[in-house]
């Protein structure tokens, strides 16, 4: 269909286009899932360190929250692939908000795996601290991956689909999203050139 100027792909008929939206909405959702895994560590952890009573580990709860975890972490990936070849809006100012709450949660992640490391500084379990660090920094960076993953996998595609040339925001875009911090500023790069890219 062609509407000023500009070729119009054709919905299809009878079904419906949402499945961007929905894989940002349980991306939020993740990251309150995070939180809760989160605070279901720290704050036995915390009293652990202060030395006060704040509760044991429930580590049914914890095995729950991260099977829910892992399985949301999944859903928004396999819906973005759906939305982008459906040619679907990407709603990248979702994952700048997703992003921007996930800064607390790495301060924390990162001061909770600071604790546990300093813990084991002892004759007896200093040689276990390089796989303990080794853990936490692949169980930290999958956090990261699922939070930048949609947006990363959907512009690749948009890209090769449409036979555009990814501007050099948007490398540095994709590029940041698989730094810690540094993918907050990838996700507003992405946003920019997103907007450049479509509207050129």
């Amino acid at each position: 269909m062609v509407r000023y100027g500009k070729i119009i792909e054709k919905d299809t008929p009878g079904k419906n286009r949402h499945f961007m939206m929905i894989s940002k909405l349980i991306l939020i959702l993740t990251v309150c899932v995070y939180y809760a895994l989160q605070m279901s560590i720290f704050i036995p952890m915390l009293g652990i360190v202060s030395e006060t009573d704040y509760g044991d580990f429930n580590w049914a709860l914890i095995v729950v929250l991260l099977v829910v975890a892992i399985v949301l972490g999944i859903v928004p990936i396999v819906f973005t692939v759906i939305g982008a070849v459906r040619n679907e809006q990407p709603y990248t100012m979702i994952t700048v908000v997703v992003k921007t709450l996930m800064v607390p949660f790495f301060c924390i992640n990162f001061y909770c795996w600071y604790c546990l490391v300093s813990g084991l500084l002892n004759p007896f379990l200093f040689l276990t601290i390089p796989g303990v660090i080794l853990i936490g920094i692949c169980v930290t960076y999958a956090f990261l991956l699922t939070t930048s993953l949609p947006d990363v996998i959907y512009m690749i595609i948009y890209l090769i689909k449409h036979k555009r040339k990814p501007k050099v925001l948007m490398g540095l875009g994709i590029l940041f999203m698989f730094g810690f911090f540094i993918d907050l500023v990838g996700v507003v790069l992405i946003h920019r050139s997103y907007k450049e890219i479509k509207d050129s």
